[in-house]
């Protein structure tokens, strides 16, 4: 019923904008093989996704505008058969309504679509207001952003780029040039609601935010954020405070997560980038091994399964067209390391080519069981990619 309803949708919005001049479409597809191994066993899977995306903006009137964000997907490997339910895991929907469909679901290969941006977009004057599912953007940091109270996103899902978005409304106010007062509401695929206020302004060179309001309907939350330069390079931070909205649940009252994050770019092109995460509902260490970071259940109170956590990473030009990147993470509790090389070559201005790998590791750890958990994982990618 949602995969007929959604065409429906899409062939609606597709007729009257190409009826319209002020439309745009845009999008990609992106063609990615993949390899994945587990250390312990031996155990290689092989994968290959077609991914193609439309990014369709119609442009009413100077105040109104219509988006939409659609997603297709086919995945094709062994990865499909070796894990259970692979075709619910990857079409998960964590919205009020549930925009993704698997249209196709066999042994070897799956294929699904999501609808991840659906809203309607009106200004007027100082005033914004947009209804429908969107990406609230309230992050300072890189990797984790515990002021992103409403699309929490995964770093190392590097081939989402667009990141997710929620079903909320959501209401600007813009006070000058670098302020504005902002109020979003959102609801989740669990009915919960998070509702929280936001304030953002300039002053003495950085941008500042305070924010506070309820968090699923569970938590009481107060945070803020800054964002700046310091020697040349910019330097940012969040921090949120969740406190519980019936102390009963929790013995240890509120707690907090936060991030600080420093970058500088040489001359040379050489960019390198530092993050710290301190993460107040961290556990002690991994009970599950990698799994915990692979199948995490992300959200603002869980950026990371334990609770510090290290980034670095760095990025050169070796040409005009071809870039390399090396990122490393450190997690003290259980050792966890993880390193990702990128190799990225641009074919043209509609086309690229990149290498990427993963690499997992860390202490070996036991279950309930006594059988010894997935403690080192190693992934290779090669994607190519045509933008339109």
């Amino acid at each position: 019923m949602l995969r007929k309803y959604s065409f429906i949708i899409m062939l609606f919005i597709g007729s009257v904008i190409c009826a319209q001049e002020n439309w745009m479409v845009k999008g990609y597809v992106k063609g990615m093989s993949s390899m994945q191994t587990v250390e312990d066993n031996g155990e290689m899977s092989l994968e290959n996704i077609l991914h193609n995306r439309f990014d369709i903006n119609w442009y009413a009137n100077e105040n109104l505008t219509v988006t939409v964000g659609l997603r297709n997907r086919v995945i094709i490997g062994n990865n499909v058969s070796l894990i259970p339910d692979y075709a619910d895991y990857v079409s998960r929907d964590n919205g009020f309504l549930d925009l993704s469909w698997v249209w196709a679901d066999n042994t070897s290969w799956i294929g699904l679509s999501q609808l991840d941006r659906l809203m309607v977009d009106y200004t007027a004057g100082n005033f914004q207001i947009t209804l429908g599912r969107q990406r609230i953007n309230w992050g300072q940091t890189f990797a984790w952003n515990p002021n992103d109270l409403f699309n929490t996103y995964s770093y190392f899902d590097f081939d989402y780029e667009e990141k997710p978005g929620s079903d909320a409304l959501r209401l600007q106010y813009y006070i000058g040039e670098s302020s504005k007062l902002e109020l979003s509401t959102a609801l989740n695929a669990d009915r919960e609601v998070t509702s929280v206020m936001l304030y953002r302004f300039n002053t003495g060179g950085y941008d500042l935010q305070f924010l506070g309001g309820v968090f699923t309907g569970s938590d009481y939350v107060l945070g803020g954020g800054f964002s700046g330069s310091i020697a040349g390079g910019g330097f940012s931070g969040e921090l949120t405070y969740f406190h519980p909205m019936d102390d009963q649940e929790d013995d240890n009252g509120g707690r907090a997560t936060a991030t600080l994050h420093y970058d500088y770019t040489f001359k040379s092109s050489l960019n390198l980038q530092f993050e710290a995460l301190y993460n107040g509902f961290g556990a002690d260490d991994f009970a599950n091994g990698i799994g915990d970071i692979v199948f995490q259940d992300l959200s603002p109170k869980n950026l990371f399964p334990t609770k510090l956590a290290f980034l670095g990473s760095g990025g050169y030009d070796v040409s005009p067209l071809f870039r390399v990147m090396l990122a490393g993470m450190y997690g003290p509790k259980g050792n966890f390391l993880y390193l990702g090389p990128t190799l990225n070559y641009s074919i043209s201005d509609s086309m690229e080519l990149a290498g990427i790998g993963q690499y997992f590791n860390m202490d070996e750890v036991e279950g309930d069981e006594g059988v010894a958990m997935v403690n080192q994982g190693t992934a290779i990618f090669v994607r190519f990619k045509w933008s339109f």
